[in-house]
């Protein structure tokens, strides 16, 4: 039996939020030997690794692309990096599905930043859902309650807004580079930042280097290598299928972490939190749903 390109796309990004679910529970099992620094160099050294060895096979090609672009590169990778820093401090810190939920709220502050730096207006439904997003993140962080530490809400805040700042930025450098070149470039990128930032004492997010035992080199492997197909799987699926139809599968990974929260000793999400969580994923998919309604139509069609 002969799939569709776009069967095969939504295949690969559930694939893609399943093995980044899985990387996140690996994270938080290797938290309480790890710190979040150290989570960062190895996760980013093992993929670093693994995309090398791609390399030999199949070298990167930047052939009719357009000259320049570094510095957008630089900070696609810096942001990104720093973004995932802070969701592996908060995996570390809070249950599985909150730190997921809060990563999760990118396409909020997307668009936000889609109206103030490339001027695009928003129809009244995506606006509508973006309030909705944000509703539920107040409600994850749930102040009232005071569940979460401030350190928390900020973490999963910056997170969110650092990854959209990426995304952002990750739309003009296909003018630039090929894909394998910025997936290489923010594995370089974020190995550097942890291999520094393990040597310095940074509160809540490096305590220096601790040798991590023979379990814990199995843990980190496995690690590495789930966020490496993550990341291209989702690359292979945004090749395959508009991007408006394979969007919204990846909010499964909310599903995942919650899930796998729960396996690691995670309370269950309380009412507030859980209704937050589900705001942030009705938002994601309000916001995506347009997209995919159009795209559906244009498939049809052609």
């Amino acid at each position: 039996m002969k799939y569709s390109q776009t069967s095969l796309g939504i295949f690969y990004m559930a694939a893609s939020s399943f093995s980044f679910a899985l990387m996140n529970a690996f994270v938080k099992i290797l938290s309480p030997q790890l710190s979040p620094m150290e989570n960062i160099f190895f996760r980013s050294f093992v993929m670093v690794i693994f995309v090398l060895g791609i390399f030999s096979v199949a070298p990167p090609s930047n052939k009719n692309k357009k000259k320049g672009g570094w510095g957008k590169l630089i900070f696609r990778a810096t942001i990104g990096g720093l973004s995932m820093l802070a969701l592996f401090y908060n995996i570390a810190t809070i249950p599985l599905g909150t730190a997921t939920a809060f990563a999760q709220s990118v396409p909020i502050y997307t668009v936000v930043f889609s109206i103030i730096f490339l001027r695009e207006r928003p129809t009244i439904g995506v606006i509508f859902a973006t309030i909705i997003g944000f509703i539920g993140v107040i409600f994850i962080s749930n102040p009232s309650v005071g569940s979460l530490a401030a350190k928390n809400i900020f973490a999963g805040v910056f997170s969110g807004v650092s990854a959209a700042l990426a995304f952002i930025t990750l739309r003009s450098l296909r003018d630039y580079f090929d894909e394998k070149s910025v997936v290489f470039a923010f594995g370089i990128t974020m190995t550097l930042i942890g291999g520094v930032g393990i040597f310095i004492d940074i509160p809540y997010l490096s305590n220096g280097w601790s040798t991590p035992n023979g379990t814990a080199w199995i843990y980190i492997v496995a690690m590495g290598l789930a966020g490496t197909f993550g990341q291209q799987f989702l690359t292979r699926a945004y090749m395959l299928a508009p991007a408006g139809i394979v969007a919204p599968i990846d909010y499964s990974r909310i599903v995942w972490g919650v899930i796998f929260g729960l396996f690691l000793g995670d309370r269950f999400p309380d009412i507030i939190s859980a209704l937050g969580i589900f705001l942030i994923l009705a938002s994601g998919i309000m916001i995506a749903l347009p997209v995919f309604l159009r795209d559906m139509k244009r498939i049809k069609n052609a």
